[in-house]
């Protein structure tokens, strides 16, 4: 803790210097503001897909292949919002009296996008017979945590969390059904001892470190999922109907017997290990979470520090290097994946305190990483943790990922810069999808931040891209040569040469 609060007294100290990179937006500047769900909404279209030979593929960034109504989720009108305002208003109107009874009205997403607790930090009971169901859905946003153990205090208790997309702030309530009539104790106060309070977040492993759920890999080496026997039997009793509660009774399973060191793989999803995709979901919401509060705490300040942002986090991608990459069988490619590291480290100014920490640089916006990105960690209770990865990304890829996007809106160079780029590796397996860098930003953007509920539910069933969380490498690396002195020249720090660069 001593270094988390030494590291954001610092802060103040980068704030001025840090506030001046840009006075001013670039002459020039595109007139349209950043991309929203209207514009997004407007070039969707689906297209049936085409096979390459080993993917049903999308034949552009906005081919969803399956047609959907719109991005976000698409209910009929008796249907259930996934939102807390949206459950207590269902409860009374259909005077639900009890959380088995609120379960057999989920949406269909969320009787698939689930995983079980043997073990939990968080409040309430769980075992082996009786885990803990925790949902997450397709996006993340609204996540419930479910307990199934009759003579657990907390039986009558159904925490939930919600990301408020509007500001960013996730809200942490629970809904009360051991009474008469069901009650609800919104931002219950309690949940900041491990949620945090103005970075708020969930609480769930990093990949290959899910302590406690089913699926977590029980041998050595780079695994991610790897059932124990125990699981495994647990998980066929309930896909046989073996259950010693009725609150299973709403899950949806794949019809596939587990066995031990094997995946439990998503009912209902064209991939679907279970907890990269829990990764993936709780990931992408938090986040789009961080950015949103980027944008609104200081929207002036932010606007002004997206260049220096951007050349902060190539200098912190250097110095904190992925531990973990997809497999990309791409001829060349851990050849070419050297080269454009080591150019990037020539790239960036020979003393790296002449750039403010990317870290620094976001806490002056207000965004404190330490506790906003922890998510494997509790807040007050164990030491920060911020480089929590999905897979092949962790969160400083994907809040970077939507800093460029809204950049290249409004800056022509940058804009101009992507279009030409082509990627190394685009899509896996899908080689015709995307034709260079800024259409393979549009796809990631889709499919992790902007495809939301029923809509990413519909889209995923047919069609799930494997290596969408691979930024860094995908769309930041092949630009590197590019971007690295554009930001440079326009944040005022010194270029350093590099022999054979043009």
């Amino acid at each position: 803790m001593k270094n988390r609060f030494n590291w954001q007294g610092m802060a103040l100290c980068f704030a001025l210097a840090f506030i001046q990179v840009s006075s001013s937006m670039a002459a020039g500047e595109l007139d349209y503001a950043p991309a929203n769900e209207a514009v997004v909404q407007k070039q969707l279209y689906h297209s049936g897909g085409h096979f390459s030979g080993a993917e049903l593929c999308p034949a552009s960034a906005f081919d969803t292949i399956t047609p959907i109504a719109s991005l976000h989720t698409v209910t009929a009108e008796q249907a259930l919002p996934m939102t807390v305002t949206g459950v207590a208003e269902f409860i009374e109107r259909h005077d639900i009296s009890s959380v088995t009874g609120l379960l057999a009205h989920l949406p269909r997403h969320y009787r698939t996008h689930f995983s079980l607790l043997e073990h939990t930090r968080a409040t309430g009971q769980a075992n082996l017979e009786f885990p803990r169901i925790v949902l997450f859905g397709t996006d993340g946003q609204f996540l419930m945590n479910v307990g199934t153990k009759p003579d657990d205090p907390t039986y009558h208790l159904l925490d939930v969390a919600q990301l408020h997309s509007e500001t960013g702030h996730w809200e942490f309530s629970v809904f009360d059904f051991s009474g008469s009539k069901p009650t609800l104790k919104r931002n219950d106060p309690s949940c900041q001892e491990c949620h945090g309070s103005s970075n708020a977040r969930p609480v769930w492993g990093s990949f290959l470190e899910w302590p406690g759920v089913f699926g977590d890999s029980i041998i050595d080496g780079p695994r991610p999922e790897a059932m124990h026997h125990t699981h495994a039997e647990k998980i066929n009793r309930l896909i046989q109907g073996d259950s010693n509660s009725e609150r299973f009774s709403f899950l949806v399973w794949r019809p596939e017997s587990m066995r031990r060191g094997g995946v439990r793989f998503i009912a209902e999803h064209d991939f679907g290990p279970e907890l990269l995709v829990s990764n993936l979901a709780m990931g992408s919401a938090t986040a789009k979470g961080a950015f949103r509060r980027l944008t609104q705490h200081q929207e002036t300040a932010y606007r002004q520090a997206r260049k220096a942002l951007l050349l902060s986090y190539y200098q912190f991608r250097d110095a904190h290097p992925l531990r973990f990459s997809k497999v990309n069988r791409v001829e060349g490619l851990h050849d070419w994946l050297q080269q454009r590291r080591q150019l990037v480290a020539e790239l960036l100014p020979a003393s790296p305190q002449s750039i403010a920490p990317l870290d620094l640089q976001l806490a002056t916006l207000g965004l404190n990483t330490q506790e906003a990105f922890s998510l494997a960690t509790l807040h007050n209770k164990e030491q920060p943790a911020p480089l929590w990865q999905t897979a092949s990304s962790d969160l400083y890829d994907l809040l970077m990922l939507q800093v460029l996007d809204d950049l290249r809106r409004v800056d022509p160079e940058i804009m101009e810069i992507l279009q030409q780029v082509e990627p190394f590796y685009g899509v896996f397996q899908c080689p015709e999808t995307v034709q260079n860098l800024a259409q393979l930003i549009d796809f990631k953007m889709l499919h992790l931040f902007q495809l939301q509920g029923e809509a990413r539910y519909q889209v995923h069933r047919v069609y799930f891209p494997k290596d969408v969380d691979d930024v860094y490498q995908q769309v930041f690396l092949p630009v590197a040569d590019k971007l690295i002195p554009l930001l440079q020249e326009a944040t005022g720090h010194p270029q350093q040469q590099v022999a054979g660069l043009n």
